[in-house]
């Protein structure tokens, strides 16, 4: 993984330059909303680059949503969050939210954005084949996600539900 990841960045750095050397613009990466405009936690390519675009979720935006389930899931795995996986993204996922941004050592703000969920993506999403992506906390401690056609979906209240941005049905 490292190796492959060593390559990507090589190869990534040599178009950068070849663009400055040219006058040429870089493509960025895509823009926070792009998996919100999806419509669910979407992923394409390799999972442990998934999440960087995700979010925004928090009290105030996609606040009631199958996607914070998934994310109450993460927050449950990491020892942070032990209240019912309820798709609210009330003042105990706020607060579990926030205990995982000070572990991390990142802004602590509450919110599940572009640069936490890309933080959980990066050091946690493992591909385990046939549409199964971990997210491993320890080898102990994990939940495993479904990846069909890009969308994730999370195993709760008894049933695969897809990681809606807009609907809380399930929940």
């Amino acid at each position: 993984m490292k190796r492959k990841m060593s390559v990507i960045r090589r190869a990534a750095t040599a178009a950068a330059v070849a663009a400055l050397l040219t006058g040429g613009t870089m493509a960025t990466a895509p823009s926070a909303s792009a998996s919100v405009s999806q419509g669910s936690v979407y992923g394409a390519g390799d999972v442990w680059d998934d999440w960087r675009d995700e979010g925004p979720l928090d009290s105030n935006s996609h606040d009631y949503s199958r996607a914070v389930a998934l994310w109450q899931l993460v927050l449950r795995v990491e020892g942070l969050y032990s209240g019912a996986i309820d798709c609210d993204f009330g003042p105990a996922t706020t607060a579990a939210t926030r205990a995982f941004q000070t572990r991390y050592s990142l802004e602590v703000d509450g919110s599940a954005g572009p640069q936490t969920m890309g933080l959980a993506g990066q050091k946690g999403l493992v591909d385990m084949g046939n549409n199964v992506v971990r997210w491993d906390y320890t080898n102990e401690k994990y939940v495993n996600f479904k990846r069909v056609n890009g969308v994730y979906y999370a195993y709760f209240n008894g049933a695969w539900r897809s990681a809606s941005y807009t609907s809380a049905s399930g929940c």
